[in-house]
């Protein structure tokens, strides 16, 4: 519903600043000016810092009605743009604390999946609810990433990180948007990245990936035993 207001709200002010251009010779105000003790209309206005002028005729009754109407409708037009803008930006706002929460919400899923060294097994992870159970398959220090068997949400949230992008780094917006990502978060980019490093041979597969090392390993020789 949302999404619909924001593309109503866009299409409006893309018409407000095309009317808008019909205008652009309209600026400024009319004053009365009193010159040889006679009334005239003047359209007055600033450019470059300075006030600027130009006799519209003398004083009668309707004879810069149309001058008016014009300045009328553009001041219409630019309140109205004005409005809407401020609206388009609060509704943006909206959205992005929408999709945060969607996003968190999302994280709070159960949800399960294996970690190999190169197409060895090492571990199952079992996201339920608070907790996370682990099945280790083996010891190896440089092998495996879990120290035991049980975690919660928050341990394991913190070892994901580790097989994640610097959240603080300058480009990270355009990492998360060449994964199809808006915000950070862990769970989402090892979904993607399958948590594949240049530091190991260590990676993640999640349920219904039919994949193997070679598919998802960023580091390709040497040794790391």
């Amino acid at each position: 519903m949302l999404a619909y207001e924001r593309a109503g709200l866009k299409k409006r002010i893309e018409q407000v600043e095309e009317q808008l251009k019909a205008y652009a010779d309209v600026a400024g105000s009319i004053v009365i000016k009193k010159i040889n003790g006679k009334p005239y209309y003047y359209l007055q206005w600033t450019a470059d810092g300075k006030l600027c002028s130009r006799s519209l005729g003398a004083v009668k009754p309707g004879s810069v009605a149309k001058e008016e109407r014009r300045l009328q409708e553009k001041r219409a037009l630019k309140d109205e743009l004005a409005e809407k803008k401020e609206l388009l930006e609060e509704l943006d706002k909206s959205l992005k604390s929408i999709k945060r929460q969607c996003a968190k919400k999302r994280i709070l899923k159960d949800y399960t999946f294996e970690v190999y060294w190169k197409d060895e097994i090492t571990a199952r992870v079992y996201v339920r609810g608070a907790d996370v159970i682990v099945s280790r398959f083996t010891e190896h220090p440089l092998r495996q990433l879990f120290a035991k068997s049980k975690m919660t949400r928050h341990q394991l949230n913190n070892i994901l990180i580790s097989r994640c992008w610097d959240e603080g780094r300058p480009d990270i917006d355009w990492l998360l948007k060449n994964i199809g990502l808006e915000h950070y978060t862990p769970h989402e980019i090892v979904r993607r990245t399958h948590g594949a490093s240049y530091n190991d041979f260590i990676w993640f597969r999640f349920p219904g990936e039919e994949i193997t090392s070679k598919d998802v390993l960023v580091k390709r020789g040497g040794s790391n035993d």
